[in-house]
């Protein structure tokens, strides 16, 4: 049959030393360890300066914060203002990540209206260049390299290309304008221009201004516009072939 010990003859643990040496240890435990120590002096110098050095360390806490021991109603409200402070800076921070997410945005939306070539004026581009090209008289000029990676080279149909430019409506807009002359010398234009977020038109829609026509399509985000007096020649089988290819 095991011995039970009354919890005042339970044997004597670290942890006793050490409520001991904080001076948490129940009345009649003390009296136990101190009867302890007094048979151990090595011990009881090991406990003593524990307890030098916890009362060292309570000393240098309350000193830093005296008004803890004093006041603890204040020190409860100055947590509270802690409390509220750190409310408000991270209510403060959200909105700031808010505000900048939002100018983000903003200034994104600015820049692609400020980019955007819309059809409109893609025509109207168009129609201004090919009268432009229509007043030259342009001699056997050797054929350039298409700066545009979507030109072909339409020479097989009887245009070529003497001209490539880039034109800037605004800071941010360009329009890409390649130039061919068919076998008569009569212009016609092919102009393209970035639509990031445009349907993809494959094939060609026609219509006529006075005596210029202009064909149009959409493809992987860029919009084009081949544009050409009615009555020339290779016009129509150019607009298939870029449409086709």
């Amino acid at each position: 049959m095991s011995r039970t010990h009354p919890p005042s003859d339970t044997p004597l643990t670290e942890a006793d030393m050490q409520a001991f040496a904080d001076g948490n240890l129940p009345p009649d435990r003390a009296a136990r360890v101190r009867k302890y120590l007094g048979a151990r002096p090595g011990e009881a110098e090991r406990i003593a300066f524990y307890r030098q050095l916890n009362m060292q360390m309570r000393g240098a806490f309350e000193g830093a914060l005296p008004q803890r021991s004093r006041a603890p109603a204040g020190d409860r409200k100055r947590t509270v203002d802690i409390k509220s402070a750190m409310r408000r800076f991270i209510v403060r921070r959200i909105g700031v990540a808010l505000l900048g997410l939002v100018l983000v945005v903003l200034s994104a939306s600015g820049w692609f209206f400020a980019s955007r070539v819309s059809p409109d004026m893609l025509d109207a581009a168009a129609v201004m260049a090919l009268m432009r090209e229509s007043g030259q008289q342009t001699a056997a000029v050797p054929q350039a390299a298409p700066a545009d990676p979507n030109a072909v080279d339409l020479a097989p149909l009887g245009l070529k290309l003497v001209a490539t430019k880039t034109r800037h409506p605004n800071a941010l807009a360009s329009i890409d304008i390649l130039d061919y002359r068919n076998a008569d010398g009569e212009a016609v234009v092919l102009l393209s221009a970035r639509a990031p977020f445009a349907t993809d038109q494959p094939h060609w829609a026609a219509q006529r201004i006075g005596e210029v026509r202009l064909l149009s399509w959409t493809v992987k985000g860029r919009r084009y516009v081949l544009a050409g007096k009615a009555t020339t020649h290779g016009l129509m089988r150019a607009a298939d072939a870029l449409t086709i290819r």
